[in-house]
């Protein structure tokens, strides 16, 4: 439905549109902390922890066309951006799980990770202060659904070396949203290209919850604390970038 509405719309914006767009190649690191419910331990137990705590890496490459269409947006600076990607979620966290054993005993992971596809829509604002730099302030809404997950278990004795292996599950999840609020200073090599670099701050962040920690899968949880960088190349797929 996600992907539906993503589409309409962009078939709508881009009515009437001007010749003012790029393509843009990103790549987003997005540090956060977080604390997760351990539903596995006895709360009678002398390690019992109501909430573990940890923390995450996300990072991705992501693709964003930009463009201005005349019909919704009047200034010039303004453009608005679809973008499609791939985004890598990983956590590094110890909690139990539902690792896939005959020996019925607990496991604990090491680090579990999420892979997604990322479908955004934003809207940026470029301006220029020097003959070969601007500015350039975006706002996303990002939509991730993930395809393969990987949870790796620790090590909880030496002399089981088995329990290393990594599960790898294939389910189709719609995982999370992200809105993402980016400034970056660009840098124009040519009258095509320019590279940037920039502060990423994530205004909402929400995860859902996963089943084989024994979580309702209908429910949310939110990051304690993020923030992050982005690395990117935009190319001008219509006039040269003004100097």
């Amino acid at each position: 439905m996600k992907t539906k509405l993503l589409i309409s719309f962009l078939c709508f914006a881009t009515y009437g549109l001007h010749a003012q767009n790029s393509l843009t190649v990103s790549t987003p690191f997005i540090f956060s902390s977080v604390k997760v419910k351990d539903n596995w331990t006895p709360p009678t137990s002398p390690v019992y922890k109501e909430f573990l705590s940890g923390s995450t890496l996300g990072y991705g490459l992501q693709a964003t066309y930009s463009f201005h269409p005349s019909l919704i947006l009047q200034n010039k600076n303004l453009t608005m951006d679809v973008g499609l990607g791939y985004f890598n979620q990983r956590f590094n966290i110890q909690r139990p799980f539902n690792y896939n054993s005959f020996i019925y005993i607990i496991y604990y992971t090491k680090h579990y990770t999420y892979n997604n596809v990322d479908l955004s829509l934003g809207l940026t604002y470029k301006t220029s202060f020097d003959n070969k730099y601007f500015i350039r302030a975006n706002i996303s809404y990002h939509s991730l659904h993930t395809f393969r997950q990987v949870y790796t278990p620790t090590y909880t004795s030496p002399n089981r070396g088995f329990d290393g292996y990594s599960q790898i599950n294939h389910k189709s999840i719609d995982f999370g949203t992200k809105i993402n609020c980016t400034v970056e200073l660009d840098r124009i090599t040519n009258e095509k290209f320019s590279i940037g670099i920039g502060l990423l701050a994530p205004l909402y962040i929400r995860w859902r919850n996963d089943a084989i920690f024994d979580d309702n899968p209908n429910t949310f949880y939110n990051p304690l604390f993020s923030l992050g960088f982005n690395l990117s190349v935009t190319y001008c797929l219509s006039k040269p970038i003004k100097k």
